[in-house]
């Protein structure tokens, strides 16, 4: 640029209009160009010089925020700020730009050699000065309410429950904490500040957190969030969340971090795991983790070629505890067998409870089959140390089932399957022993599952007929009652005994609507002969022992007398010894309930139970039947014994007594000769249906 144009350009600038000497000046002037997007200078930065546009434009930014624009003419940068001064603002060209540039070194040779253009300059500056206080007071009204807010979120950031970490970005070392984080740390603000950000935690290396920083630094990730122990003042350890962000349009950036204590979190977590995975009873695994365990045993069993096998445990009788003592007894029961198995397995063996009174043991990685049967015998060891409850004394055992993988299956349902159905098996030879799984035990099982479907089906399509069989008289040969029994006619001609499908309908509890089908169509029998022939004989119905678990029994059953309008001298209920003494109090509660609707009460197989004397004298009974066992060979010394005896106390209490299965004459005149009231059996009538039973005591 020419002499005389840079002096044109300088005299058309506000700050130098009317000054003299220009030339001089333009002439110690350096000329300086830009490209577009280039910074001439940046805030922060120091500097002793000022700029005139010569062409071109810029732009001028505060914190990453446009507070200006300069074009041709206009100058950058005050004469205030020759001296080596803090630039407040940074300046970035728009366009291709061309300054002039002013330092204090060749200003103040110009000012030296005309001092008359200082008066001229003192005034522009005055201006700009005066303008300047205006924008401080502004700018200074804005920094206090900053300083306000500031201190409003320092307030609001120490009322956080999480810990709040400021550091710096290369070293990691903590610039600012929260009130929480002293808190929690205990350690004052300033003792945690300059401190390595890893430091405050357990077993947390440089490296790893560096690694971990350079996520986000690196922009790999938007946050990077971990646990890890937190460490204490006084070495004690919490569980903690880290979370970090990284803040790039700071200027310096900076690292905050977040650190959360998540105590009772885990605590939490914890105990809904402890929910999930273990008996809240007992504290041993519970069904879900039996599983989860069987499933990881089996993966392990198919790489190594192993076996594993599986019992199902399953205690005796322990009902009876329940009963006898109440469900919180039998809970402390359940936590002492539990307990017996603390020192009785292996490390890799899993025992828990699966539900009730059952549990599960899995036995890992068996080269043979044998140690399965070891264990077994050993678990039932356990149960002959007897447990004491409540100054009670019990002697309960196991029945076990045991199934092996993989020959029984693959699969742990199937697994779970067959061990059930070996241990009921177990049971049903007497308990107190184990039984390793057949198939033909499945065949049996499948059999009464298919039966239970049909016995469903046949209540539903009233498939049943009542039979009876009579009670006579052995003084008069006269019948003078009958005892109602069930019989199942499928669609298919086949006949199913009672003996078969009753103990079925006992186990699936479709017995309860049996007896009320019977129930109801021995009422509606009565009904028709009194109508018929102007009375009718008592007809005892079989109750079973699981009857007594129906509380409302007695008002069902005054409901279905009221609609059939059935005198109850024509009812009787026949109960067996056995049923009785399974749950004495609920059997003697229930049967004075039938007793006051005026239905005679009939203990039936009498001396097959363990009836003992006392009961015999408070149970509400009016009649005893002799088990048929006994009079099958009554001849024999034993057996007579004991009838003469049943007829005895019998005569004393005032029982009439009836002789089950009499079938030959030799039978039926011993019992008349000892003065039994009643009998019934094949050597007077099987048992027959309704239309032969009116010929045989009506149309005689």
């Amino acid at each position: 640029m020419s002499t005389d144009i840079t002096l044109r350009f300088l005299q058309s600038t506000s700050i130098f209009n009317n000054l003299p000497g220009l030339g001089t000046l333009a002439q110690n002037c350096n000329s300086i160009y830009l490209s577009k997007g280039d910074l001439l200078f940046k805030e922060g930065q120091s500097g002793n010089t000022m700029y005139i546009i010569a062409s071109g434009s810029l732009e001028i930014f505060k914190e990453n925020r446009v507070i200006a624009k300069r074009s041709t003419g206009e100058h950058i940068g005050e004469m205030a700020l020759l001296g080596d001064k803090i630039r407040s603002a940074s300046v970035k060209a728009l366009s291709h730009v061309e300054l002039i540039e002013i330092d204090d070194k060749n200003f103040l040779q110009f000012l030296s050699q005309h001092p008359e253009a200082f008066l001229t300059l003192f005034q522009t500056l005055s201006g700009r000065w005066k303008e300047d206080l205006d924008n401080f007071d502004s700018d200074n009204l804005k920094l206090k309410k900053q300083i306000q807010l500031n201190e409003k979120l320092s307030r609001l950031l120490d009322d956080t429950i999480n810990e709040i970490y400021i550091l710096e970005q290369s070293t990691y070392r903590i610039k600012q904490v929260n009130a929480k984080a002293s808190q929690n740390r205990v350690y004052s603000q300033a003792e945690l500040s300059g401190t390595l950000f890893n430091e405050i935690f357990e077993k947390l290396s440089w490296e790893e957190i560096n690694q971990r920083f350079q996520n986000i630094i690196n922009g790999v990730q938007a946050q990077v969030s971990f646990e890890t122990q937190a460490l204490k003042k006084d070495g004690g350890i919490f569980p903690v969340e880290v979370r970090i962000q990284y803040l790039a349009i700071d200027d310096p950036p900076m690292i905050y971090a977040i650190v959360e204590d998540i105590s009772t979190k885990k605590a939490l977590i914890d105990h809904i795991k402890k929910l999930a995975f273990y008996d809240t009873l007992t504290g041993i695994p519970n069904r879900n983790l039996i599983k989860d365990r069987l499933n990881i045993m089996l993966a392990s069993a198919k790489r190594s070629n192993q076996k594993v096998a599986l019992l199902h445990i399953g205690l005796d009788k322990f009902k009876e505890v329940n009963d006898s003592l109440g469900h919180e007894a039998g809970d402390k029961f359940l936590i002492q067998v539990a307990k017996r198995f603390d020192n009785a397995l292996r490390k890799e063996d899993t025992f828990g409870r699966w539900a009730g009174d059952e549990f599960i043991l899995l036995l890992p990685a068996l080269e043979n089959e044998s140690y399965a049967a070891k264990m077994a015998q050993r678990i039932i060891d356990i149960m002959k140390q007897p447990v004491e409850l409540l100054d009670k004394v019990f002697h309960l055992n196991f029945s076990i089932g045991i199934v092996f993988f993989p020959k029984d299956g693959s699969e742990i349902d199937t697994l779970f399957k067959y061990s059930d159905i070996a241990m009921y098996k177990a049971k049903e030879s007497g308990g107190h022993a184990f039984r390793i799984y057949e198939e033909s035990m499945n065949n049996e099982i499948l059999f009464r599952l298919n039966l239970e479907q049909e016995l469903r089906k046949a209540i539903e399509n009233n498939e049943f007929e009542m039979y009876y069989q009579p009670k006579v008289s052995l003084k008069t040969g006269e019948v003078e009652g009958l005892e109602a029994l069930i019989r199942w006619n499928r669609p298919d001609g086949k006949t199913i005994s009672p003996e078969v499908f009753i103990p079925l309908a006992e186990e699936s509890r479709l017995i309860h609507l049996i007896f009320d089908w019977t129930f109801e169509s021995t009422c509606k029998q009565i009904r028709e002969w009194c109508q018929k022939y102007g009375n009718c004989v008592r007809i005892g119905i079989n109750l079973s022992g699981k009857q007594f678990e129906q509380p409302d029994l007695a008002n069902k059953l005054k409901t279905v007398l009221n609609s059939f309008e059935v005198d109850t001298k024509y009812l009787e209920i026949e109960v067996t010894e056995t049923a009785v003494m399974t749950n004495i109090k609920k059997a003697i509660h229930i049967l004075e309930q039938l007793k006051s609707l005026g239905i005679q009460i009939s203990l039936d197989d009498f001396g097959s139970g363990y009836t003992s004397l006392n009961y015999l004298r408070i149970l509400p009974i009016d009649t005893l039947k002799i088990d048929q066992s006994f009079v099958r060979d009554c001849m024999e010394i034993s057996n007579l014994a004991i009838i003469q005896g049943i007829l005895a106390i019998s005569k004393k209490m005032e029982f009439k007594v009836i002789a089950e299965g009499v079938e030959t004459k030799e039978q039926h005149d011993f019992l008349k000769k000892e003065a039994c009231d009643q009998f019934q059996g094949y050597f007077f009538s099987k048992p027959l249906p309704a239309r032969d039973i009116e010929e045989l005591i009506w149309s005689r």
